[in-house]
């Protein structure tokens, strides 16, 4: 699992683009992606906490409110980090992809798996049916 998360992490999904906009665009929309990816996990993981009671669901929301304020602290400082060139957009939309991915993952392997052989309640993110990618 470890070498799968720092795959993800470090996925160049832009690798085509030539110039800073096209970088940024390209990056903007995986972002986005990423986002919604997210978001489909974070629902199903919800609904697995919400089953488990009302404390629980509370802990799942600020949890999740508390990862948010991380991403968004993280990612603000690699910003300011790099205050000084044009690359600063593409490290902020960097960061902010390979945290959510990094999240989805955590999200579906401590939410939506089982202990023992039960399938996941929704496939691995980041892995193709084939398991390959």
């Amino acid at each position: 699992m470890p070498l799968l998360l720092f795959t993800l992490a470090l996925a160049d999904p832009c690798a085509d683009a030539k110039t800073t906009v096209e970088m940024n665009t390209c990056l903007a929309r995986s972002s986005n992606a990423a986002e919604v990816e997210m978001n489909r996990y974070l629902g199903a993981a919800r609904k697995r906490a919400t089953a488990d009671g009302a404390a629980v669901a509370r802990a799942f929301d600020e949890a999740q409110a508390r990862w948010l304020a991380f991403r968004k602290g993280e990612c603000d400082a690699v910003y300011a980090h790099w205050q000084g060139g044009t690359i600063r957009g593409t490290m902020l939309l960097t960061c902010r992809i390979a945290l959510t991915q990094v999240r989805t993952h955590w999200l579906w392997k401590t939410w939506l798996t089982y202990p023992d052989s039960t399938p996941p309640i929704l496939p691995e993110p980041g892995v193709s049916a084939d398991e390959t990618s």
